[in-house]
């Protein structure tokens, strides 16, 4: 009973994907110039023709062979990408387990933007795909992790979609590859840059006392630089010194909080722009420690800091109009 079960489980896991096979634009070629070598070999009675064309031939159909192992052995394992901003890479972990004896090489994997409506050409869509990530060679029953870089297209909730992974080994003339379907959803950000200077913040006292915490007055040290932070707080000097982009923090009375308000950014003609503004001024109140808002036309977020407070934040401002 376990032994059938051992080979339920093993059939289960070969049926997970199905790899498929084509010429490449070398092996039709390659294909071409067998034909014409064994039609030449045929009119002249050739035998030493024929001998190149059938060992060609088998040469083709080794190839074959290897190509569909390369990636037949091949398991992977997906993690959760974490949120971005517009215009830039959405990092999807993936960990690609090499369960082959041998070493599986020259893997590259593409990714189709965005569905494409049915046509008549069946190769459309399998053109649209574009390379994000090539893997050179994972060893024998070894493990890789690969962050695969995908395009973040516009604000709001963005279906990852499926990804295609392919290998030309071992001489180029078959194109094996598999389909991989992601199944999961990220949040875009709006894209953070503007240059308005921030509004001025409004003094809040708490039982009358102050006490200093991050802000935006007196210098208190250095923080990693984030997406977002204002580029005339970087540490320019630093970054000469040590090569480590940093950004300059600064303390300011602990009554004092942000809010940031629709009405703000209503100078600004376009509503991304308007976004993107306000996405810059809650980054930098973030990395600086300040107790921020924000006041939409929809909804309104009282003063507060922490990671949970800039991801609600930002959510909101992504998902405006959506």
């Amino acid at each position: 009973m376990l032994m059938w079960r051992e080979y339920w489980q093993r059939w289960r896991q070969h049926q997970r994907y199905r790899v498929f096979i084509f010429p490449s634009r070398y092996g039709l070629s390659y294909s071409v110039l067998i034909l014409i070598m064994l039609l030449g070999a045929i009119n002249y009675n050739n035998s030493l023709g024929h001998l190149l064309s059938f060992l060609l031939v088998g040469v083709g159909h080794v190839a074959m062979h290897h190509s569909y192992r390369n990636v037949r052995q091949l398991d992977y394992q997906l993690g959760h990408a974490e949120p971005t901003f517009s215009e830039q890479k959405i990092l999807l972990p993936i960990t690609f387990s090499n369960q082959s004896s041998r070493t599986v090489r020259q893997l590259e994997i593409a990714y189709l933007p965005s569905p494409l409506t049915s046509s008549w050409w069946p190769f459309k869509k399998f053109s649209r795909y574009a390379l994000v990530y090539k893997a050179s060679a994972i060893s024998a029953q070894q493990s890789c992790l690969c962050q695969i870089p995908l395009p973040a297209l516009q604000r709001g909730w963005q279906d990852l979609g499926r990804l295609r992974l392919s290998s030309v080994y071992p001489v180029g003339l078959l194109f094996s590859w598999f389909f991989i379907d992601i199944q999961q959803r990220v949040m875009v950000y709006p894209k953070p840059i503007g240059n308005k200077p921030m509004p001025f913040p409004s003094a809040i006292e708490s039982a009358g006392v102050l006490q200093p915490q991050n802000g935006m007055d007196d210098f208190a040290g250095f923080h990693r630089y984030r997406d977002g932070d204002a580029k005339q707080h970087i540490a320019w000097k630093a970054l000469a010194r040590d090569g480590v982009l940093r950004t300059k923090q600064f303390s300011s009375p602990s009554g004092q909080s942000l809010l940031f308000q629709w009405q703000d950014v209503a100078e600004l003609q376009d509503i991304e722009a308007k976004l993107s503004q306000l996405c810059q001024w809650i980054l930098t109140a973030d990395a600086a420690g300040l107790l921020y808002g924000l006041a939409m036309p929809n909804q309104v977020i009282e003063p507060d800091s922490g990671d949970q407070h800039r991801h609600e934040c930002l959510q909101t401002l992504a998902l405006y109009g959506q």
